[in-house]
């Protein structure tokens, strides 16, 4: 059995590859967002990602981009964060360690470790030299297996 992770095809490196959207209230977030924008494709909750920590969908087509509407604390207000939360872009990339040294060359900050993403990839957050936050992601298997 094939799981979405294994039939999705990564974007070019550096495009865009998710779009994250923090909410208290995902269920509500997704709502609003679906009736705003009715051309999203919303994937169905599993048994690991409930309707209530995160409410996914893609953009349709195969341009690779997709995102989420992910759970966060109630008091977790992104207008009133100081520490670049808020949406959140990834990129795609083959290499988090690498990004990670061009990134702190060209000025940038490291934000977290890096982290896994399920059983499919790795993610990482940094800040661009005006302080923006912004993710990286990798996948866990090599791209050309």
């Amino acid at each position: 059995m094939s799981s979405e992770a294994e039939k999705w095809i990564p974007p070019p490196m550096g495009t865009p590859c998710w779009v994250e959207i923090p909410a208290a209230d995902v269920p509500a977030c997704k709502k609003f967002y679906a009736d705003l924008f009715p051309t999203w494709d919303w994937k169905p909750a599993t048994e690991q990602y409930t309707e209530e920590k995160i409410a996914m969908w893609s953009y349709g087509g195969k341009m690779g981009l997709s995102g989420g509407i992910v759970q966060v604390s109630a008091e977790c207000k992104a207008s009133e964060q100081k520490d670049g939360t808020g949406v959140t872009i990834y990129h795609f990339v083959e290499s988090i360690e690498d990004t990670q040294k061009r990134v702190e060359e060209l000025g940038g900050k490291t934000a977290s470790e890096k982290k896994p993403e399920g059983e499919n990839g790795w993610y990482m957050f940094f800040k661009d030299v005006a302080g923006n936050r912004f993710g990286i992601y990798q996948l866990k298997k090599s791209c050309s297996s």
